[in-house]
């Protein structure tokens, strides 16, 4: 199953999705389907494949709560679903999701004196 299935930016008709993928299992593709919360008897709104790890799904409608479900599929079939649930936001608005590393190296001299660099990426 994916794992760390999140939005990274959401609007009102737009949304991107990001997952880790299944390392070191190969993945063909993924196929993400969605639909309204609360409309689980109908079929999904919309389905999308893609062979990476992120995806901008658009032509959403604004303040609607939508579920999202991933499966990743290889030579040995389809995985588990993973879900997710996001709910769009009024028309001209827009959350952005950022993650940061910390990056830190330390270099040693060979006469034994240290350096050290910080970063932020």
């Amino acid at each position: 199953m994916p794992r760390n299935f999140r939005n990274s930016s959401v609007s009102s008709t737009k949304v991107v999705l990001t997952w880790a993928s299944h390392s070191p299992v190969i993945v063909n593709f993924y196929t993400i389907s969605y639909r309204r919360v609360g409309s689980c008897t109908e079929p999904p709104s919309g389905t999308a494949s893609t062979s990476m790890t992120t995806i901008m799904i658009s032509s959403l409608e604004e303040n609607i709560e939508y579920e999202f479900t991933l499966t990743a599929t290889n030579n040995g079939g389809t995985s588990s679903p993973a879900t997710h649930t996001i709910t769009t936001l009024s028309a001209g608005k827009i959350l952005t999701v950022h993650s940061y590393y910390l990056v830190i190296f330390v270099f040693i001299s060979s006469k034994g004196s240290a350096t050290v660099n910080i970063g932020v990426l």
